[in-house]
């Protein structure tokens, strides 16, 4: 009996509409017992449909509890996006199943509208769906239905610790549904906290890719990588996806690419959300035949039409190469792996073993050196040093000389200063510390040819008054050298230091 049979007549009419006719293996074996309401443990390969075998259960059982929520658990944010979009693809109206997408990186204050319209469906990390929990924007008191989707993937990036604090949060009892293509012991320990009686789907092995997947390695040097690489990409038709072990090695030969023509775009965890989302939809629209890609998107990326898959760098762990080249033939078709093998012999060998790969086709590497580069790249450009002239260039500055203070230059300095005494008023010469000597009239000050004051001293000895300070505690004139513009002696109101000096030395000097 064909399982979409027990499905109600529009989820039917969505399904032909998208072109799809009978349900996979996993479909078949886990749409019965989700309809009844029995926690499922299902392990199927990469590509085999598990989307919408918990997705259209899910939809038929939300619309029985119309008072009831759902929660979704995803190891990376692209595969949440295609998640929420199978989910929307599925419906004639998405407005009768709300949902709203939690991911690390996007819009917090659109996560939080979306939460406020109370949404029947929850999608997202666990990360950013903790964080929300945290800040009561988020509540788990109605939801009756938890999935989690590529449960390994989870452990691999370190959320089970996450995980496990949700799923402490969930209310009781629930129906749980945990999918993923293999099967590690702590994963298998998480479900025995986690879930009730299960009913174990497994189709396939858990540990060998799809069978449909024509496997291809060749032998090489770690020079020999890119122009095979170039290689590849000039003579491969369809898309073509690039994986490399670091963040910093896809920038860094996207770049290398670009510069031989290769159409290429970069995907990694640093990237911005908005970025991703354009990066993916320009590779799912073919704009960008070529993507260099983390391990992030092995279990992110859900494009029908890749056509190859090359491992550049081979996998840290075994159980990765599954999930990287279960990329390409899903859901029935054909596909082709890639695989460099250069210096990490031993590591091709434990991926071998462990995945027990079967019939392998090496290649020969090519003999094509690399052409040449179509663009350059923008070389960075130095400061210029401004040269010295070559007039003063290894020659001492000549001194400058200080002018000779005059019998004539003194006298209008001292009228000057007389002068601008007379014209102030009293409260504005005893702020600016201008005031009179005492015993002096205005009219004697006025007629007389010199000041007898600090300031005809200072002028006599060479000085000129910079500031005056007015009476006040710690105040007094500031005096510099005439030409230089620069005080003199260390502290400028005390009665210590050079200008001390200089006063004692000129005192001297007119008592003899």
């Amino acid at each position: 009996m064909n399982a979409f049979d027990r499905l109600p007549p529009d989820l039917q009419t969505a399904l032909r509409r998208l072109g799809i006719e009978t349900p996979t293996p996993v479909q078949q074996a886990a749409l019965p017992p989700l309809l009844q309401g029995k926690d499922v443990l299902a392990t199927a390969q990469t590509g085999t449909g598990k989307t919408f075998a918990f997705l259209l259960p899910l939809i038929v059982r939300l619309r029985q509890a119309a008072d009831k929520t759902a929660l979704i658990l995803s190891p990376t944010r692209e595969l949440a996006q295609q998640t929420q979009d199978a989910l929307i693809s599925l419906l004639a109206d998405p407005k009768e199943m709300p949902s709203a997408l939690i991911i690390g990186g996007d819009n917090i204050h659109k996560q939080y509208a979306d939460l406020r319209r109370k949404p029947r469906l929850v999608i997202g990390t666990p990360g950013r769906v903790l964080d929300h929990i945290g800040r009561k924007s988020l509540s788990l008191k109605n939801t009756a239905f938890f999935v989690l989707d590529e449960a390994d993937r989870m452990l691999d990036m370190g959320f089970i610790p996450d995980v496990r604090k949700i799923g402490s949060a969930l209310p009781a009892p629930r129906q749980t549904l945990l999918f993923s293509a293999t099967l590690p012991r702590e994963i298998e320990a998480l479900c025995a906290g986690f879930m009730t009686d299960p009913v174990r789907v497994q189709i396939g092995s858990v540990t060998r890719p799809v069978d449909l997947v024509l496997q291809q390695f060749v032998r090489l040097s770690t020079r020999d990588k890119l122009p095979q690489l170039v290689h590849e990409l000039n003579t491969r038709k369809g898309s073509v996806l690039v994986f490399v072990k670091s963040r910093h090695g896809a920038e860094r030969l996207a770049k290398q690419l670009k510069l031989y023509g290769c159409k290429v775009a970069a995907l990694h965890g640093d990237l911005r959300q908005s970025r991703r989302r354009q990066v993916m939809e320009q590779f799912r629209l073919g704009d960008v035949p070529a993507l260099v890609a983390t391990d992030v998107a092995a279990r992110g990326i859900d494009v029908a039409d890749i056509s190859c898959v090359i491992n550049y760098d081979l996998p840290q762990c075994p159980e990765d190469y599954i999930h990287r080249i279960g990329r390409t033939g899903r859901a029935g078709g054909t596909g082709t792996a890639l695989s460099f093998v250069a210096e990490d012999t031993d590591k091709w060998k434990d991926i071998c073993r462990v995945c027990r790969l079967g019939k392998l086709t090496e290649l020969t590497k090519t003999d094509r050196p690399l052409p040449k580069p179509k663009f350059m790249p923008d070389a960075p450009r130095k400061k210029e040093k401004t040269p010295r002239p070559k007039e003063t260039a290894g020659k001492e500055m000549p001194e400058i000389s200080r002018p000779v203070l005059t019998e004539e230059k003194r006298k209008n300095a001292v009228s000057s200063l007389a002068k601008n005494t007379l014209q102030t008023s009293a409260p504005e010469r005893k702020k600016k510390g201008m005031e009179l000597p005492k015993n002096k009239s205005k009219k004697s000050l006025s007629s007389a040819p010199a000041v007898s004051s600090v300031g005809e001293t200072a002028l006599r000895a060479g000085f000129r008054v910079v500031h005056a300070g007015g009476k006040k505690k710690g105040s007094s004139s500031v005096l510099s050298r005439e030409g230089t513009g620069k005080p003199h002696g260390k502290k400028h109101g005390g009665k210590t230091g050079k200008r001390q000096a200089a006063f004692s030395k000129f005192f001297k000097r007119k008592k003899h």
